[in-house]
């Protein structure tokens, strides 16, 4: 291979399936060598004896759980965003030639529609592998109407969180989607007492520290985008068009999150389902797949980077833009199609995650990995696919960046340590009241 044509494949989707050797060291592979390091080094310490490491398996989880959700969130920014869809110096149709790659697939509703049909598909291939065998699984039972009622508002609701995460990631950066999704303490907390107004949850205590520290920690997510927003601006000042794309991809970002926190306060209102992950996919992929399809059908919206100039459009539906995917670059819709399985996997590993650590612990380390994710993007160059800003917007965005992790950490520990404060005031009365019962037993056996 020629020097320059390697040069004008770096970077492509098909460079890595093609050139594996070189393509680990490719600008397409280099984001994901920290989540890789983690997925591995989290395996290994999970299989390390409790006699020779009595930690090692908590904390392996807990690094397993930091590769698996960075890895995933790198994937779907470098699907939605930054995979190159058709290299530069490709002849268009109409005679001209791109000087600039058509990049990204931004079809956030129906890329989330197509994660959850092939999540189903992957759920089917699993029940029917283990159906004639001991570990035969068979989901849960919906026993009610109400049942069914949950189900189908949880799977629409989260449904919608997930495809407007992805449709944001189409148009912002990982660190900027990461930095406004790290608010969901707040808007969650909003959510809840807005609820407790309506007579609908228990009204949650006000604690003037915990809040403190969530407004802080907003407000440094919002100087942290302004001054994102403006950098790009700086850099770029001829387009004006990209900027506003931004706009629209902090406030469907901004969507998400309202989405994400409605889904943790529906779970207070609505009663707890109970579903494991299995459950989850097997009841909710269908309903949530006919709630997307209307809107990755119908819905036009601007299309960013390149897209109007390859497509001759300035707004297109999802399905127009996937339909013009498979016809420029079927890998790339590979690619889509492999995030379907990605995100089952991920749920698996996430669901056993929760379930073997505390709530408090896996919210804490939900929280601390998008913090590092988003510190590592501006602290390592190959972690980075855009350019970051100069001064004075660098300068703002990492006193913002600090800032933020400080508090939303703060009040992460501090959840913990209230959570145990109550567990050992619960343990307390439970030993006290057991210890009352015992002495009115002696006492009867006394006057016998």
């Amino acid at each position: 291979m020629s020097e320059e044509q390697r040069a004008k494949n770096v970077g492509h989707p098909d460079f890595m399936l093609w050139n594996p050797v070189e393509g680990v060291m490719s600008e397409a592979f280099r984001p994901f060598v920290i989540p890789m390091v983690g997925l591995v080094v989290g395996g290994v310490m999970m299989q390390i004896p409790p006699e020779k490491c009595a930690n090692a398996a908590t904390i392996g989880k807990l690094v397993l759980y930091f590769g698996s959700q960075s890895f995933m969130n790198i994937y779907m920014g470098w699907v939605m965003r930054t995979s190159v869809t058709v290299p530069a110096g490709t002849t268009l149709a109409n005679g001209h030639v791109l000087d600039t790659p058509l990049t990204g697939c931004p079809a956030g509703f129906a890329l989330t529609a197509m994660q959850q049909v092939i999540s189903f598909c992957v759920f089917l291939l699993f029940f029917a592998a283990v159906y004639f065998t001991p570990y035969r699984y068979v989901p849960k039972k919906l026993n009610s109407a109400f049942d069914v009622f949950c189900v189908i508002i949880f799977g629409c609701v989260f449904a919608l969180n997930i495809a407007l995460n992805n449709f944001s990631l189409g148009y912002i950066s990982i660190a900027v989607n990461l930095i406004i999704r790290s608010c969901l303490p707040l808007s969650t907390f909003l959510s809840q007492q807005c609820l407790a107004i309506c007579g609908l949850y228990p009204c949650k205590p006000c604690r003037a520290k915990e809040i403190s520290l969530m407004a802080i920690g907003v407000v440094c997510a919002i100087v942290f985008t302004w001054a994102r927003i403006r950098g790009e601006q700086a850099m770029h000042p001829d387009k004006v068009s990209e900027s506003t794309n931004m706009l629209l991809g902090v406030f469907m970002c901004m969507c998400s999150l309202l989405c994400g926190s409605l889904n943790l306060a529906l779970a207070g209102v609505l009663g707890e389902t109970k579903l494991n992950v299995y459950d989850t996919v097997a009841y909710m992929a269908i309903p949530a797949t006919l709630f997307l399809l209307p809107i990755a059908m119908f819905v036009q919206k601007p299309v960013p980077g390149m897209w109007p100039e390859v497509f001759g459009r300035a707004t297109m539906s999802d399905f127009e833009i996937l339909k013009g995917v498979w016809a420029l670059n079927k890998t790339t819709m590979a690619w889509l199609v492999l995030s379907g399985v990605f995100s089952f996997l991920y749920n698996i590993v996430q669901f056993s995650i929760v379930h073997t650590l505390s709530p408090s612990a896996t919210a804490f380390g939900g929280n601390f990995n998008k913090a590092a994710l988003i510190f590592l993007t501006l602290l390592l160059p190959f972690l980075r696919v855009h350019e970051l800003p100069g001064e004075p917007w660098i300068g703002i965005i990492w006193g913002a960046v600090i800032l933020n992790i400080v508090a939303f950490s703060y009040y992460s520990m501090l959840q913990i340590e209230y959570k145990n404060e109550a567990h050992t005031k619960l343990l307390g009365r439970t030993a006290s009241e057991s210890s009352s019962e015992t002495s009115s037993d002696n006492e009867d056996g006394s006057s016998e």
